[in-house]
């Protein structure tokens, strides 16, 4: 397994198209088989719920266009006593990911002078791009009980999440409801602190830019540096199917505040009669968009998934999925059980992951040099 992960790593752009063509063919044959699917045909397994601690926990990689690939590892516990015979669980999920989410970083530079002396621009440069947050970890707690019946659930949980490199600290607080197949859930974001920034003034004697390489004295060099995490929500319904529990398809739509900003010459912010204001706007990640996608549990070990996120405004971008189980999926389309009537739906499904949304940041960087009039300007 650890071959097979460093190889994906070296060629991720071929492994990309790969694991596309190979999910692709996989959910096409599964979903054709999903309303024809007989019980008896899959290997028959325990169906009691008493699963272990592997059994809840595994090691993903996913792969999206321009994007790192991001290699991760997730688990789900009970905490405290929990059978067959229990109407609400409490349990610890917690999730270590390699690159667990994005930021928007800007780096706006300019060397001018100040409008009093003719507002000349001697150099200027903005540049944009779209990075990875790095590691990150969050651990949550979550409670849900079932119905009368056993045929629904409810749920609720709170997550803390944590970027180890930037220092992006969030809360969600989620709710769920599980009728049947049929899967319903919230998240609400919240950055935790203040959005952090910083500005520093200092003056010094440094050369005016070609052509006219001049020097000048008691220019005033600013620097600004902001981050901020967003807040937002994400709504999401998703599926399962009676005869072949081992699909799963969802769709979930997301919204994210705060998004963009502006670096501001840290002139802006003095009242100086020879203020001379230059700004970069920056637009920052997509509020708005859409993730759809299926995965598929093909063995007891192995799992395929395949989307597409389409922020609303921007072009989409295709995602693949792998996922090993330590332990063992009790659905599985080969090797595994293709549906369940030991226990309802709901019941089984007590024990299943937490769907979210990666951390999404925003990461400012101005410079600027000012000239104040001189006599030999």
């Amino acid at each position: 397994m650890r071959g097979i992960i460093f190889y994906m790593y070296c060629k991720t752009k071929f492994n990309i198209r790969l694991l596309l063509c190979v999910a692709a063919c996989t959910m096409c044959w599964t979903i054709a088989l999903a309303d024809s699917a007989d019980n008896g045909n899959a290997t028959q397994v325990d169906a009691s719920i008493h699963q272990n601690w592997a059994d809840r926990t595994d090691i993903s990689a996913k792969f999206q266009t321009n994007h790192k690939p991001i290699y991760g590892i997730e688990t789900l516990q009970p905490i405290g006593h929990y059978d067959n015979n229990s109407k609400s669980v409490v349990f610890v999920q917690g999730k270590v990911s390699s690159h667990g989410g994005v930021s928007q970083v800007a780096n706006g530079y300019a060397n001018h002078v100040t409008r009093n002396a003719g507002g000349i621009v001697y150099e200027y440069d903005f540049n944009q791009s779209t990075q990875s947050i790095g590691t990150t970890g969050s651990i949550g707690l979550g409670y849900r009980r079932l119905s009368k019946g056993e045929h629904s659930y409810v749920g609720i949980n709170t997550f803390y999440d944590y970027a180890f490199k930037e220092h992006y600290k969030r809360a969600s607080l989620g709710v769920e409801y599980v009728t049947g197949e049929n899967e319903f859930y919230a998240n609400f974001y919240k950055p935790l602190g203040h959005t952090t920034s910083s500005h520093s003034l200092t003056t010094r004697d440094e050369m005016i830019p070609a052509p006219y390489n001049i020097l000048d004295t008691d220019v005033n060099v600013g620097e600004s540096h902001e981050k901020r995490v967003a807040s937002g929500y994400d709504i999401g319904y998703a599926r399962t199917f009676k005869n072949a529990r081992y699909i799963r398809a969802y769709i979930d739509r997301y919204h994210w505040n705060h998004m963009n900003g502006e670096i501001r010459d840290i002139e802006w912010f003095s009242d100086d009669i020879y203020n001379y204001n230059i700004a970069f706007p920056v637009n920052g990640i997509s509020n708005n968009g859409l993730k759809t996608g299926v995965n598929v549990n093909v063995t007891p070990h192995i799992s395929v998934g395949m989307g597409y996120d389409k922020p609303f405004g921007h072009s989409g971008e295709f995602y693949v999925q792998a996922m090993y189980t330590l332990g063992k999926s009790k659905f599985a389309l080969f090797g595994g059980k293709h549906s369940d009537d030991s226990m309802t739906t709901a019941r089984s499904k007590m024990l299943d992951k937490i769907e979210r949304q990666d951390m999404q940041g925003l990461n400012l960087n101005g410079e600027f040099h000012v000239h104040y009039p001189h006599d030999h300007l």
